[in-house]
């Protein structure tokens, strides 16, 4: 049950971001970027939906559960990367929440997914084999391109890859997108979710606290190459169709 405190820091106004993305998509890392600027709290992903406005309030009494609403904040931050967990587009919009779509290519995601189940969450679970999280990402591509085709020019874009590959040039974008006065640093704080349960990233390269150009060794991962090919063919078309979607943003 919610506190007097919290029900009281609850009511503070913040306006939403929500980022709809999917598993292994850097966004551990884009969370700790965004959610270190002091006008927007959070940084890790709730676990929750939003599908009426009961869930931004929702939103705000979680995240007050382990923090503080920083005081010269305006924002806060979420991201959605499971279909398990429901997103009303219009919702969102009515209530003005800035909404960013970001996709990595399966070339990169899908090892990825693999090595992370296989080695440090649950190596029986089927997120652990090609099939499984093949599967999964096929799935939420169609999830993401029919959410961008509700929301139409009403969201922000971003490759993955963009926030290590063209940081400064993303950050600067974001930084206008959200009219934000303060800027997006390359460096963060290392939080008390970072890594932990069921907040994000585990790996060490996250409590760096500064964007890391590692690369990982998937070459130990089985690949169908065929069903390769498929998702590859999948996630450009789908992602030319959400790209096409934001050009027209105002």
């Amino acid at each position: 049950m919610p506190s007097i405190f919290h029900k009281l820091n609850a009511a503070k106004k913040l306006q939403p971001i929500i980022m709809l993305s999917h598993m292994r998509a850097n966004t551990s890392l884009f969370g700790h970027i965004i959610g270190n600027n002091p006008e927007i709290n959070g940084y890790y992903e709730m676990h929750i939906g939003y599908y009426s406005w009961k869930s931004l309030i929702r939103q705000k009494l979680k995240f007050l559960e382990k923090h503080y609403f920083k005081k010269e904040s305006k924002y806060i931050f979420d991201k959605v990367l499971h279909d398990e967990h429901e997103v009303n587009c219009e919702m969102l919009l009515t209530h003005k929440a800035k909404i960013i779509i970001s996709l990595r290519s399966p070339e990169e995601t899908i090892p990825s997914i693999i090595k992370l189940y296989q080695e440090k969450v649950d190596s029986s679970h089927e997120f652990a084999t090609f099939n499984g999280a093949a599967k999964y990402y096929k799935n939420r591509l169609n999830t993401l391109y029919e959410y961008s085709e509700i929301l139409k020019n009403e969201f922000i874009y971003l490759d993955a890859n963009d926030i290590k590959e063209k940081t400064e040039e993303t950050l600067n974008y974001l930084q206008q997108e959200l009219s934000l006065n303060t800027p997006l640093s390359t460096e963060y704080n290392i939080q008390n979710m970072t890594g932990i349960g069921e907040s994000g990233d585990h790996s060490d390269n996250l409590k760096l606290g500064k964007i890391s150009h590692a690369k990982t060794d998937f070459s130990d991962i089985q690949i169908n190459k065929e069903k390769m090919k498929e998702l590859e063919y999948d996630y450009n078309q789908i992602r030319n169709k959400i790209i096409e979607f934001q050009k027209n943003r105002k």
